[in-house]
């Protein structure tokens, strides 16, 4: 039998108040007993606090009354006000009960929480934190009652990979100040999805199916729209695959974007043979160059249906098989011949989406 241990336990923090009863200190306390918070989204959180002094004796809080806030972790944004309650004047007790109502409209986050106490004319601030600071670290989580989140939607580029640019190069280009103009070059072989805000998540996850992808992908992360993008994932790499696919992202990210690159192999074309309206053949014209996997084929032209594979050969693509022929590939302009094209990509991302 498989038995799991599990505690039930009350969160009771130990914070400095300073003592204004004119009573005189031996020592001046440094250290504060002070935790990291965990307020849990959907259920009653009670929170217990002991108030001690600089001596680490319990503080009469006789006449006082005492606010809990929760701020964002900026501290530009108020997300909890609360009153406590005194449970002991005498030995410093006091507790705060945060509600469903109170958390279940968070967003999972990490945040800070700070005490005020008012007595008499006095306002003052609780020293919660560790370095005898007034806001102390605490973290919103949702691992209690999690609240469903839908999946947001993102756009790809559509991405064609390396390809030669034939005959004679363009003569003027945009940037007229490159000497020598460039000749032949290779189009730009890394992608980017469209942004992610995250909304302080602190996991991540993003699904995309791919279709006969040969390449990497891997998620980015930056702190703002304008900031740099760093990699906070390795690259994962296809091999002419079709699947659907996730990358779990750990941490609190602002932003996040997939950086996809299907620069491996290019080139390859063919000619279609299409027999009453169905393709029956691929002639490959070019193998191509630098192929890891075998390219993606599409079929395009005004019928549907068509589906093809194709090998690699010791220079490039070797042999084409017809999985299915399709139907109603008409001529693609009035007098013309040609009734389907072949395109050889290295594959496509679609339907991305994170949470």
């Amino acid at each position: 039998m498989y038995s799991t241990t599990a505690y039930l336990y009350q969160q009771i923090v130990r914070v400095l108040l300073v003592d204004t009863s004119g009573g005189y200190f031996t020592q001046r306390y440094d250290p504060v007993y002070a935790k990291q918070l965990t307020i849990n989204k959907g259920v009653d959180n009670v929170l217990l606090f002991e108030f001690i002094n600089q001596d680490q004796k319990p503080v009469n809080i006789a006449g006082s009354s005492f606010v809990f806030r929760v701020v964002n972790q900026t501290g530009d944004e108020l997300l909890i006000t609360k009153d406590m309650e005194i449970l002991s004047s005498a030995l410093g007790r006091v507790k705060v009960v945060l509600d469903n109502e109170d958390t279940i409209n968070l967003q999972a986050q990490p945040a800070s929480y700070s005490i005020q106490r008012s007595a008499g004319n006095y306002v003052q601030a609780v020293y919660t934190d560790a370095n005898s600071q007034a806001r102390a670290d605490c973290n919103i989580v949702d691992s209690v009652l999690p609240q469903h989140v839908p999946s947001a939607e993102c756009t790809v580029p559509d991405m064609y990979g390396k390809i030669n640019f034939m005959g004679t190069a363009p003569t003027q280009w945009p940037d007229w100040a490159l000497t020598p103009q460039p000749i032949n070059a290779i189009q730009q072989t890394e992608f980017f999805s469209s942004f992610m805000p995250t909304n302080g998540a602190s996991l991540t996850t993003v699904k995309y199916d791919i279709v006969g992808f040969t390449g990497t992908v891997k998620v980015q992360a930056a702190q703002n729209y304008e900031s740099v993008w760093y990699d906070v994932t390795e690259s994962r790499q296809y091999l002419c695959e079709t699947i659907s696919d996730y990358i779990n992202v750990a941490g609190f990210h602002p932003l996040l974007r997939l950086g996809l690159n299907n620069s491996i192999g290019y080139g390859a074309s063919g000619n279609v043979t299409v027999v009453n309206g169905s393709v029956t053949g691929i002639t490959v014209q070019n193998p191509g160059y630098n192929y890891v996997a075998p390219p993606y084929i599409q079929i395009l032209g005004n019928g549907s249906g068509a589906e093809a594979t194709c090998t690699l050969g010791s220079t490039g693509v070797g042999a084409v098989t017809i999985v299915n022929g399709g139907s109603g590939y008409l001529p693609i302009q009035f007098g013309s011949n040609v009734s389907a094209t072949a395109v050889f990509t290295n594959g496509k991302i679609e339907n991305v989406q994170y949470r």
